[in-house]
């Protein structure tokens, strides 16, 4: 185990396989990497400069999405919809009301990088999210939608999912490079139909640092 880490980030849901990165403290970036950095900060600044104050509410997007996009909402009641609402429902409740998961309200620190420490800290999170799993919907739900649009066979599909409690928008393609390219020019024109108001410009927002990042992908 390398000794310079300096922080543990854990991805993985309650139910299924959960990846642990070790990030090293004052890694040297290459070359290609201060390159793509470098450009990243060229079209961020571009980017600025063409935000207008244009936006949309969350319905509308749905809309767009549906009638510009090709795109059908799937069935609330369909178990791919109803697993995918239970893992963002906890994901959102850990983040937005973490006082409703009792003793797993805060997140358990990692004591050491020895294996069994990690391996605890692992064991905690699964505990914290099987936890607010639990939390009944009364107490806490959100508002989720999802959209598919399936490109020629169903190896072939992109997916937009919308929270309208607190605005989230995400998704993700699978499939060849050509349709991966195709969901993402999608995706940015969704996030732009969406926007940001002068309000948000002007105060440098959530909404509008996260349209900032999406344009700059």
């Amino acid at each position: 185990m390398r000794k310079n880490v300096k922080d543990i980030s854990v991805i993985g849901r309650a139910d299924g396989p959960i990846s642990v990165f070790l990030l090293k403290k004052n890694a040297k970036r290459t070359w290609k990497q201060r390159f793509h950095r470098f450009m990243y900060k060229l079209k961020r600044a571009y980017i600025i400069k063409r935000i207008k104050a244009e936006n949309h509410t969350l319905d509308e997007v749905m809309e767009y999405i549906t009638n510009i996009h090709g795109f059908t909402e799937l069935p609330k009641d369909s178990s791919k919809v109803q697993e995918e609402y239970r893992q963002m429902r906890a994901s959102f409740l850990m983040q937005y009301a973490p006082e409703l998961l009792g003793e797993y309200e805060d997140i358990s620190e990692l004591k050491s990088e020895a294996p069994e420490d990690i391996q605890a800290h692992l064991e905690y999170i699964q505990r914290r999210t099987q936890k607010a799993m639990e939390v009944p919907v009364e107490d806490f739900d959100i508002d989720f939608h999802r959209f598919v649009k399936v490109i020629g066979d169903k190896n072939h599909t992109m997916d937009i999912i919308i929270e309208k409690r607190f605005a989230y928008i995400g998704g993700g393609a699978t499939g060849s490079q050509k349709i991966i390219k195709e969901f993402n020019r999608i995706f940015k024109a969704v996030y732009q139909y969406y926007g940001v108001t002068g309000e948000d410009i002007e105060a440098r927002s959530p909404r509008y640092e996260e349209l900032l990042r999406t344009l700059s992908r």
